[in-house]
């Protein structure tokens, strides 16, 4: 006889917190220490329930729909400095801190969290670190996973784990610090994380380019390799992203645009500027400075969570591969930034687009990436879309280790189910 599997119920309403795509959640649960954060997973586990890591709420349709009902815990009220001896450039915070917080943390003694974040008032450090966030210094700086090398978290047996630390390296097992690192919270509950940091740089500049076509983007990247520059940021704009970009600023022209990003003392800043002048041997181009600089780089680093259209992509490929991948995609349906220098394309549909059209748009852009050993990942799309397309790209082989993992660490699939990679909700 067969058994009929019946739907997962969902609350009709918002009455504890949203999980995003249009699903809420069963409960809120809001600890303000990390053994009522244990108690709260405890209870939901022993009732058979889900539990859904929230923090600022900046990226809750991200990935694929939540698999079913449970309760969303929110632990931006962990948000203590747990140790910063800042000699040593490493700072031990909890999770449940916001981007900014941090930043001021971390200003008041001349020194700077190395990733960029968008929305950092509301972004907590977890939910970078979950999500894997980067921005256009990631040339420069690298990404999280560069950064972090110690962390905490809550498990779905209720237990707090420690992996890494402040001046250990993990010798054996799992290297916790960059497992969670782009884990999407379902492996676990990040409670707290300790990074390398930097001292803040004595000068800044922004080049802002424009130029006549995406070819001239492989002229640069090449130029650059030989180059005495040493950039953190060498982001290719199209002519609708520039406009996004660099219109609130006064720089956003109908052309596509380098934009290059240098940042150290403020002699290094002076030289490298004019060398770029030299080695572009151009000099029309607009060059912002120091304070001046903030606007632009927080629109190059928000671009990503832009919604000028219905869904969103970013494609991950080999650098010399960006500037044929922009080439055929047209300016008047895609806002294009390339994060060139590390091969990252970020792409925002613009105007209307049908459900078919969109799904033959991502499959033909995915199969490119695809075939020069890259991915192309949905970030934000209508949630009915969401059961025909594949949100996180080509499946890959070691999508298997991935869930390998998860069992390992989380058997039930109580933490954040149906989100990620390879699971079927």
């Amino acid at each position: 006889m067969n058994r009929q599997v019946q739907a997962p119920v969902w609350p009709d309403a918002p009455d504890a917190a949203p999980l995003g795509d249009d699903r809420c959640a069963t409960r809120l649960h809001r600890p303000t220490t990390v053994d009522a954060l244990c108690d709260a997973v405890r209870e939901e586990v022993e009732q058979g329930g889900a539990v859904y890591p929230q923090g600022g709420r900046t990226a809750l349709d991200y990935g694929r729909p939540p698999g079913r009902p449970g309760a969303a815990v929110d632990v931006s009220a962990l948000d203590e400095v747990i140790d910063y001896p800042h000699a040593d450039m490493t700072i031990t915070v909890r999770a449940g801190m916001t981007v900014s917080t941090l930043r001021g943390i971390l200003a008041e003694k001349n020194q700077r969290l190395l990733i960029d974040v968008p929305w950092p008032d509301r972004a907590t450090l977890g939910g970078a670190l979950a999500t894997g966030v980067c921005g256009p210094r990631r040339f420069g700086l690298g990404r999280p996973r560069d950064s972090i090398i110690g962390v905490s978290f809550v498990t779905s047996n209720a237990v707090e784990v420690k992996g890494g630390g402040r001046v250990v390296k993990n010798v054996a097992g799992y290297d916790f610090p960059k497992l969670l690192t782009g884990s999407m919270g379902t492996l676990g509950v990040i409670t707290q994380a300790t990074l390398k940091v930097r001292p803040l740089p004595g000068a800044s500049a922004l080049i802002w380019l424009p130029v006549d076509d995406p070819a001239k983007l492989d002229e640069r990247l090449a130029a650059l390799a030989s180059s005495a520059l040493r950039p953190v940021a060498f982001d290719f704009l199209s002519p609708s992203a520039a406009r996004l970009v660099g219109g609130p600023v006064g720089l956003g022209r109908d052309a596509w645009t380098l934009v290059v990003g240098i940042e150290d003392d403020a002699n290094s800043v002076d030289w490298q500027v004019d060398r770029f002048r030299v080695e572009a041997e151009r000099a029309d181009f607009d060059v912002l400075r120091d304070d001046a600089t903030a606007p632009l780089w927080t629109a190059l680093t928000e671009f990503q969570v832009e919604t000028p259209g219905p869904f969103a992509c970013s494609a991950s490929l080999r650098p010399s591969q960006v500037a044929a991948f922009l080439a055929d995609l047209p300016a008047e349906r895609w806002a294009l930034q390339a994060h060139a220098g590390v091969g990252v394309v970020r792409m925002q549909a613009l105007g209307e687009w049908g459900g078919d059209e969109a799904e033959a748009a991502i499959a033909g852009k995915r199969a490119e990436a695809v075939r020069g050993g890259g991915n192309l990942i949905v970030t934000r799309c209508p949630t009915p879309w969401k059961a025909r397309i594949p949100v996180w790209g080509e499946s890959r082989q070691d999508w298997a280790l991935g869930r390998a993992v998860k069992r390992a660490l989380d058997p039930e699939g109580v933490m954040n189910p149906g989100r990620f990679v390879g699971e079927d909700g």
